[in-house]
This record gives structure tokens, C-alpha cells and sequence, in this order.
């Protein structure tokens, strides 16, 4: 192609972008690829099989790892694999504005992102506003109905009397459960992040619930790795959530059967998981379990998961799940590990 059918054709796509068609990459059939030109066999590099090796950040040129676009295009632009697929400099205009659509469709998904988040934040916060107001007042009648159930039990007697004030105490009690669940949904504690040893809060967790479940005839087996990086944690919160995915593992399994609860890494985040062997969730109950007071259980306000959703997302992390109807579920929480601490290793061991 001559010189001025490029720059016809680069025209038309700018016209093209102005217009909101972002799908606009202009042909270069001079790309040059890297790890045949250079006789590379890195295959563990992200530049391998891929074109425009300039554009990618992290590939292993030269012995050593290389950064984002803007910090290694000068040295880029010295290279051979460069040089031959920009040719002149109206090819290297083109693979210029390539780049500069392929930022700008990285940006807008970026901003969407936000702004979804965002907006599903403010509606949280607003229902979160209900929650806490409707638990406040509902806080005190039942300190009332506790107190006078109490002070009935105490001073009259009598078989039938006992079993109603028995009733009405148990259920008090159900009621301040699930009101203190709406408060900590509604209104948690600001994270204190400290650096933490994910194998130390994992198995406290553990011990705390098992301690705490009466009965508990699902045992709770731990698989932890061995010399996770120190991650940047709030313990309390973590524990929290840790807690509300081994709850929901319990009451998701069948009896006799184990939980199985792991720590691994890959370097850059470290991962906590909780498996269990319960009938497994379909694939359009998982776009909404996540999603506050949604639940397929008789008891419970569907809050659980909730709360480990946003406790990951506040640690800049994230939750997953892995799950097919018969074959369990295995509930992962992804933290990623701070670059002051990254690598001071954990105490911790498997067990």
C-alpha cells in the first residue's frame, strides 16, 4: 500500500473513531513476529504468540522483565522487531494510533467498570441506611420482650408458662442475631489493615467456629501452604468472612461429610478456599448469590456471602466460585499482596 492510501485509510478511521466505532485497528502486514525474528524460545513470556511485543507489558527482552507501554517504547524503538514493522514513519503513525484506540477502549471498559461499581455502591449504602434504621428501632422493643419474658419466668410458674416464656426468649434471640447481622451489613468497621499471616487468621477461624458450632459432625479439614507472604489484612473482618463461608459450607453439605479449607499462592495473591461436598449451585444461581438478601434457604436474610463479597472487595481482592450442581462448591477468596511486604515470608505451615 502507497504512502497516501495509508493515510487515506488511517483518515477514515479517525473519522470512524470520532464517530464511536472503537473496532477500528488499522491493518499492518508488516508486523514483524518477535520470537521468530529474535529467536526467542521464552515461551513463559506474555509477548510469545502474540504481536506487537512493544505494546505488552512485562515481556522478558534483553534478561530482564519489562514495564507498562510508556516505559519501554524508547527502548522498544530501538529494537529490530520495532524497526522492521514500523518501516517508515507513516507505519509507525499507524501503529501509534493503534495503540492509542487500544488505550482508549482499555479506558472506557475501565470507566464502565467504575461507574457500575459505583452505582452499585450508592444503592448499597442507601439500603444499608434502611437496614441499620429499621434495626435500631426494632433493638429496643426486643430488649423489652427479653427483660419482661425473664422477669414472667422468674415469678410465675407453671408448666405451659414455661414453655411460651421459652419460646418467647428463643425467639428474642433469633431476632437480636439477625438484627446484629443487618448492623455489621449495614454498617461494618473500617478495615485496619495490618500486615497479616493468612495461615495464622485461617486457622483461628476455624477454631473459633468449630469451637462455637455444637455438635458439629462435618469435619473441618485444613490443607495450608507453606511460607505465604505477609498480606495486608484486616483480621477481624477476615475472620468474618472466613466464618460466613464455613457457615454456609455447613449448612450447604450433607452430614458426615468434611470441609475442606486451603491457603495457596501464586506470587501474587494469596488465596483462601473453603470446598464442601453439597448439591453444588447452577450457573444462574451464581450471577445472584452474591447480591444482598438473595437466598435459596428457608433461614437466614441471605447476607453471608454478601458480607465476604464486599470484606474481599474492601481488601482489594475479590471472591470467586467454583460449583456445579452434584459436585460441591469450592468458595475462594483472592487478596493481593502489598509490595511493601511482598516478600517477607509467613510463618506459617501445613497442616
Amino acid at each position: 500500500m502507497s504512502k497516501i492510501k495509508k493515510l487515506q485509510s488511517l483518515k477514515e478511521k479517525m473519522i470512524a473513531l470520532q464517530s464511536g466505532n472503537y473496532d477500528v485497528e488499522e491493518e499492518n502486514p508488516q508486523i514483524v513476529k518477535c520470537w521468530e525474528r529474535l529467536g526467542c524460545e521464552k515461551k513463559d513470556c506474555p509477548a510469545y504468540g502474540r504481536l506487537r511485543c512493544w505494546s505488552i507489558a512485562g515481556t522478558s527482552c534483553h534478561g530482564a522483565v519489562q514495564g507498562e507501554f510508556a516505559q519501554k517504547l524508547g527502548d522498544c524503538r530501538k529494537c529490530v522487531v520495532y524497526k522492521e514493522s514500523c518501516g517508515d514513519e507513516i507505519s509507525e503513525f499507524v501503529e501509534v494510533f493503534n495503540q492509542m484506540v487500544k488505550d482508549l477502549k482499555f479506558n472506557l471498559s475501565e470507566q464502565e467498570k467504575n461507574d457500575r461499581q459505583q452505582a452499585k455502591d450508592a444503592r448499597t449504602a442507601e439500603l444499608g441506611n434502611m437496614i441499620a434504621a429499621v434495626a435500631h428501632e426494632t433493638r429496643n422493643p426486643l430488649h423489652s420482650i427479653g427483660i419482661a419474658a425473664s422477669y414472667l419466668k422468674k415469678n410465675f410458674h407453671g408448666e405451659l408458662v414455661t414453655e411460651f416464656l421459652n419460646v418467647i426468649e428463643e425467639e428474642v434471640k433469633k431476632l437480636n442475631t439477625l438484627t446484629s447481622i443487618f448492623l455489621s451489613f449495614s454498617n461494618p468497621a473500617p478495615l485496619a489493615l495490618e500486615p497479616c499471616d493468612i495461615n495464622s487468621v485461617t486457622r483461628t477461624a476455624v477454631d473459633e467456629f468449630s469451637n462455637s458450632v455444637d455438635n458439629l459432625k462435618k469435619p473441618v479439614l485444613l490443607r495450608l501452604a507453606e511460607h505465604l507472604p505477609l498480606t495486608p489484612c484486616d483480621t477481624a473482618r477476615m475472620r468474618e468472612a472466613l466464618t460466613k463461608l464455613l457457615e454456609n459450607s455447613v449448612e450447604s453439605s450433607a452430614a458426615n461429610t468434611e470441609i475442606l479449607v486451603g491457603t495457596s499462592t501464586d506470587g501474587k495473591t494469596v488465596r483462601i478456599s473453603v470446598t464442601d461436598h453439597g448439591p453444588g449451585i447452577s450457573q444462574e444461581e451464581q450471577k445472584n448469590i452474591f447480591k444482598p438478601f438473595y437466598t435459596t434457604k428457608t433461614n437466614g436474610p441471605g447476607l453471608g456471602l454478601p458480607i465476604v463479597e464486599r470484606t474481599a472487595r474492601e481488601h482489594n481482592g475479590s471472591v470467586s466460585v467454583d460449583s456445579q450442581p452434584g459436585q460441591g462448591s469450592t468458595f475462594t477468596i483472592s487478596l493481593p499482596i502489598g509490595p511493601a511486604i511482598h516478600n517477607q515470608p509467613a510463618g506459617g505451615t501445613s497442616s
